[in-house]
């Protein structure tokens, strides 16, 4: 006997619920127990479909979108059959997060907007501001934007945006870090010095630079930025009263002002300065228009030398009176006020006087009688004026721009007087550096030479020379054979001189410096030398003695003497070198010599030869 059995299918679940956890992101299904099942599966259905699976009337099914709406449903299952779906519920899982946060800075209104994306299953958003210094301040809309007006200066904020609907908030939210404009800068002050003032203030934080303003009531402005907290605000205008701010500055905006604090600039510069200078005593005088609150004021000359003038004066007149010859000055005046700031004029230059010659020298050339001079540059010269002055009158006068001249063509004999004078386009020196200078003397003139026959000796006279302090009279022989005198007078007579010469006799005129100036040259003959070797030779038939000697330097003709005891003289006269004498009487001894001469003057006797004439008997 056969028996069927009819398997009876799952019930339906009842009851189908459905909880969202807003913090998890998961989705807890509930149910009533249904007959006939072993295991249930709850599924959500949405963009994407998720299940779970379990043997007890409840599950969670996880991995769903945020804000999206899913269909829940759950169905039985036994060994062998699944029941049909329950009835449907409707569940909307948390919003999703906002993405796409931005946060930027208003910097006309110093305020802070944050802006984002549209978040699925959004109905408004919760915007929160969290300072480091503890300030929180929220922010609700349903636009996808908040402006934070009352976000504290100078600080560092959280940001977060979470998205709402009603039932839940999204998870997982972002956090967006954002700095606000900077605070003002605190405790301003400032310091003036003549037109820059020096600003400081405390710093502000998150601070990236700082802008200082000088502002003057008619809209004059001037500023200094820096990344200190300090700095210099240059060009300000004189005489002016200044208010002074200070902005700070962060990465993208700038704070609100700073309060003010007020300072005054130096007083203006004087104006119309005039300063002329006095070329025979390099006196200054400086004058200026008075300053608007100026209450003294300091001159002060810079010379290029190095040398500086400086006074304090309460009048509107100076007189410098230690300037230094032939520099160039920039005068200025500098006004002072209580606070001794003071601005500088615009610099006058002048220029002193030029400095007197220094270390004039002078030197004759004894050949060409020209004098040469020089001396040092001189401090402010651009020309120089040479003067040379004999004992009657001006003999050079011209200008050079070099430290040395020439004078040619000097008197002999004369004193000269140069003087050296500095100028330049307005003054000359004070006085001119002076230098004496003699000329060459005057060759003599009127050379006259007697000879001394006796002697052989020249008595030299000559004519006064200009100039001459004393003469040296050379006479000048052959074969370099020179004898001189020297004298301060006016003849000299030489030592002796060789017999039987032509010498040449001239007069040196010397001073100090030269002995160039000769006269010209006498020729004088000296006497003939003595002859030498005389011998004799007597011829006994005729009684007649032949007398020979030496041939005489200097001798035109001879004359031979024979002398006997009794002071008889015997004479002959020859022109050649030997004669004969006659008629001497017998047996008598003669001393014999001769004399040569040459037409002025005779020489010295020859030595004497002896000779003893033939008896009579």
């Amino acid at each position: 006997m056969f028996m069927n059995f009819l398997l009876a299918v799952p019930c339906v679940p009842q009851n189908v619920d459905a909880h969202v956890d807003c913090d998890a992101g998961f989705m807890a299904v509930s149910w009533e127990l249904s007959e006939g099942a072993i295991s249930y599966t709850a599924t959500a259905e949405g963009s994407k479909v998720q299940q779970c699976s379990v043997n007890d009337t409840l599950c969670d099914i996880t991995d769903l979108y945020c804000g999206e709406t899913y269909t829940i449903t759950v169905h039985a299952q036994d060994d062998s059959c699944d029941s049909a779906e329950s009835p449907s519920i409707t569940m909307k899982t948390a919003p999703c997060a906002p993405q796409y946060v931005y946060t930027s800075l208003d910097c006309d209104t110093k305020g802070t907007s944050v802006t984002w994306e549209k978040s699925d299953g959004a109905v408004w958003y919760v915007t929160t501001a969290e300072g480091q210094d503890g300030h929180i301040t929220m922010c609700n809309t349903t636009e996808t934007h908040c402006h934070f007006l009352n976000l504290h200066c100078s600080q560092s904020y959280f940001i977060t945006v979470k998205a709402m609907d009603g039932y839940c908030q999204s998870i997982n939210t972002s956090i967006f870090e954002t700095e606000t404009v900077p605070c003002p800068p605190h405790n301003v002050q400032a310091d003036c010095d003549i037109v820059t003032a020096f600003v400081t203030w405390e710093p502000s934080n998150r601070t990236v630079s700082y802008t200082a303003t000088a502002e003057r009531s008619d809209g004059h402005t001037a500023t200094c930025t820096t990344s200190e907290t300090n700095c210099l605000i240059p060009d300000l205008h004189c005489s002016q009263i200044y208010n002074i701010t200070v902005l700070a500055f962060g990465e993208n905006c700038n704070s609100i002002q700073s309060s003010s604090y007020e300072i005054r600039t130096a007083p203006c510069a004087p104006d119309e300065i005039i300063a002329n200078v006095d070329c025979n005593s390099n006196r200054l005088v400086v004058s200026w228009g008075r300053s608007n609150g100026a209450m003294s004021y300091d001159i002060t000359a810079e010379g290029s030398d190095g040398h500086t003038h400086s006074h304090n004066a309460t009048e509107t007149r100076y007189e410098v009176l230690d300037l230094h010859c032939g520099q160039s000055y920039n005068i200025t005046v500098t006004t002072l006020s209580y606070s001794r700031n003071g601005i500088s004029s615009t610099s006058v230059q002048i220029q002193t006087a030029p400095c007197i010659p220094e270390n004039l020298t002078a030197e004759l050339n004894c050949d060409s009688n020209v004098v040469s001079f020089s001396w040092d540059d001189t401090d402010g010269a651009k020309l120089y004026t040479v003067t040379a002055r004999d004992s009657q009158q001006v003999t050079a006068l011209f200008n050079t721009s070099d430290t040395k001249a020439q004078i040619p063509h000097l008197q002999c004999g004369e004193y000269y007087t140069i003087s050296v004078l500095a100028t330049d386009n307005i003054c000359k020196s004070p006085q001119s550096a002076v230098v004496n200078v003699h000329a060459v003397a005057c060759d003599p003139q009127n050379v006259d030479v007697r000879l001394d026959c006796n002697l052989n000796t020249a008595l030299v006279s000559w004519d006064y020379s200009k100039g001459a302090l004393w003469y040296t009279a050379i006479a000048e022989g052959p074969n370099g054979n020179i004898q001189l005198c020297r004298t301060s007078e006016t003849s000299c007579r030489t030592p002796m001189l060789l017999c039987g010469q032509l010498y040449s006799v001239y007069v040196i005129a010397s001073d100090n410096t030269c002995n160039q100036s000769q006269s010209s040259i006498v020729e004088i003959q000296t006497a003939p030398c003595s002859p030498q070797n005389v011998s004799a030779y007597l011829h006994c038939a005729t009684q007649t003695t032949s007398v020979f000697w030496d041939q005489s330097d200097g001798a035109m003709f001879y004359t031979a003497i024979a002398e006997g005891m009794e002071g008889d003289r015997y004479p002959c006269n020859a022109t050649e070198t030997s004669c004969e004498i006659t008629d001497l009487p017998c047996g008598q001894i003669y001393s014999i010599t001769i004399l040569a001469m040459d037409g002025n003057c005779t020489s010295l006797p020859s030595p004497a030869f002896e000779i003893q004439t033939v008896s009579s008997s």
